[in-house]
């Protein structure tokens, strides 16, 4: 999100030069409609825009369940003190204007790993109260768990998302459940609470529309990068 048209046209295309996939708008307005039609891994945001802050859009986020842990990465070549220390209040980074290419992807790389990183010591810690890590067998069967629930979770999200779309209750709630369980079991809690709240709406014949499932989509991404980390590591062992 940047409002100054060279800007964001040189941010967006290092981005994509580097293999992301890049939306660029250039108002806070503009934002939050990209951001209702789809959650990006990582929210890069100047400070400071006519038309609403970066500052105020990111609070906002913060204020949702479906939004909090959204990443982002401020930039601004104005901001006080007392702004930066604001937006690290937020939980984000930041970067002061002009910038070394790098430092870009540098922080949108931190950015989009930091999530996955506090759910792969979620896991670790799970697994280790589920068994010995020390055990070679134990490690081969953890890690056939976690690359299985890696490799199958986005079907049965999208399983989950073509019931919400034929409005049948019954089959979100059964495939929401089986999901949560597999989410619990490996220690991804956040998930698994997404998971629960959609199984608990379709248990009282409320289902949900196909779009509110985007921050499950969201989370699950970084869901199956932690597993996927630590799966390695298992191997490793």
């Amino acid at each position: 999100m940047e409002d100054d048209d060279v800007s964001r046209e040189l941010i967006a295309s290092r981005l994509q030069r580097a293999g992301h996939d890049v939306r660029a708008v250039g108002s806070a307005p503009a934002a939050r409609t990209q951001l209702h039609d789809a959650l990006p891994d990582v929210l890069v945001s100047d400070m400071f825009m006519p038309g609403g802050s970066g500052l105020g859009l990111v609070a906002d986020l913060r204020g949702s369940t479906d939004t909090a842990g959204l990443p982002v990465v401020f930039l601004s070549g104005r901001a006080l003190p007392a702004d930066v220390e604001a937006g690290l209040a937020l939980g984000c980074s930041y970067l002061r204007k002009p910038f070394p290419v790098t430092a870009l992807l540098d922080a949108v790389g931190e950015a989009a790993a930091a999530p996955s990183r506090v759910v792969a010591a979620a896991v670790r810690a799970r697994l280790a109260d589920l068994g010995d890590l020390d055990d070679a067998s134990e490690r081969r069967l953890f890690r056939r768990l976690l690359t299985s629930f890696a490799e199958q979770a986005p079907s049965s999200l999208g399983q989950l998302g073509a019931a919400a779309r034929r409005e049948d209750a019954a089959e979100v709630e059964a495939l929401a459940h089986r999901l949560a369980g597999s989410a619990a079991n490996l220690g991804a809690t956040r998930l698994a609470g997404l998971l629960r709240a959609v199984e608990a709406d379709a248990g009282e014949g409320r289902v949900p529309d196909p779009a509110a499932l985007r921050p499950l989509r969201l989370e699950l991404g970084v869901v199956r990068r932690a597993v996927g980390a630590v799966a390695r590591e298992l191997a490793d062992g």
